[in-house]
C-alpha cells in the first residue's frame, strides 16, 4: 500500500522546457522566396535558347544555298542529292522550331511566375525546355533548372502561394504571409490563410 501523502516523484525531464517547434508553415518562406528566383532564371535560359532557335532556322535556309552556290562555281562538279538538302533544311527546322517556341515560352512564364501566376505554365516550359537538348547548347543549364525548377513548383507552401496568386493577392503580400514567426509585441503572427474550397 503507497503512502497518499508522499510526495510524487518527478524524473529531470519533468522540469525542462519543452523543444521549441516553429508554427506551421513557418519554414515555407525558404520555398515561397525561391519561385522568384526560379522566375528569372527561366527568363535568362528563354533569353540564351531564342538566339539558338533563330540561328538553328536560318541554317536551315543558308547551308542547303551555301552548298549550291558552291557547285554552281565548280563547273564540272554533280549537284548535291535534293534529299539531301531537304533533308538538312527539315532537320535545321525541327532543331528550331522547338527551340524558339520554348524560348519565348520560358520569358512568358517568367513574367507570370514572378508574380505567383501560372504555375503550371511554369512547370510546362521547364519540361519543353528540354528541347534545347536537342542542339546541346543550352542543355547543362536547362537540365539543372528543369530539376530545381520541379523541386520548387511542387513544393505545397509553393502551390498554396500560386493559389493566393491566382486569387489576386499581390506578391509582396504573398511573400509576407509566408514570413517566419517572430515573437514579440512588434512582431504579431500573420493571420492564417486557407485555399479556396472548391
Amino acid at each position: 500500500m503507497s503512502n497518499p501523502y508522499q510526495s510524487p516523484a518527478f524524473g529531470p525531464q519533468h522540469f525542462q522546457d519543452a523543444p521549441f517547434q516553429s508554427p506551421v508553415g513557418a519554414n515555407d518562406y525558404v520555398w515561397v522566396s525561391q519561385v522568384r528566383i526560379v522566375a528569372v532564371l527561366n527568363g535568362v535560359q528563354g533569353l540564351l535558347e531564342i538566339p539558338m532557335g533563330l540561328m538553328y532556322i536560318g541554317m536551315a535556309f543558308f547551308i542547303p544555298a551555301m552548298i549550291e552556290a558552291g557547285n554552281a562555281n565548280q563547273p564540272g562538279a554533280a549537284p548535291p542529292p535534293k534529299e539531301m538538302l531537304t533533308f538538312m533544311t527539315g532537320l535545321y527546322l525541327v532543331m528550331g522550331i522547338p527551340v524558339l517556341l520554348a524560348g519565348i515560352l520560358r520569358i512568358v512564364a517568367a513574367v507570370r511566375n514572378f508574380q505567383f501566376r501560372n504555375r503550371t505554365l511554369g512547370i510546362i516550359t521547364l519540361v519543353l525546355g528540354m528541347a534545347s537538348t536537342l542542339g546541346c547548347y543550352c542543355a547543362p543549364t536547362g537540365i539543372a533548372l528543369l530539376v530545381y525548377g520541379l523541386i520548387i513548383y511542387l513544393n505545397p507552401a509553393v502551390k498554396m502561394a500560386f493559389a493566393m496568386g491566382a486569387e489576386g493577392i499581390p506578391a509582396s503580400q504573398i511573400l509576407a504571409a509566408f514570413v517566419p514567426f517572430r515573437s514579440g509585441p512588434q512582431f504579431p503572427p500573420p493571420g492564417p490563410w486557407s485555399p479556396p474550397k472548391a
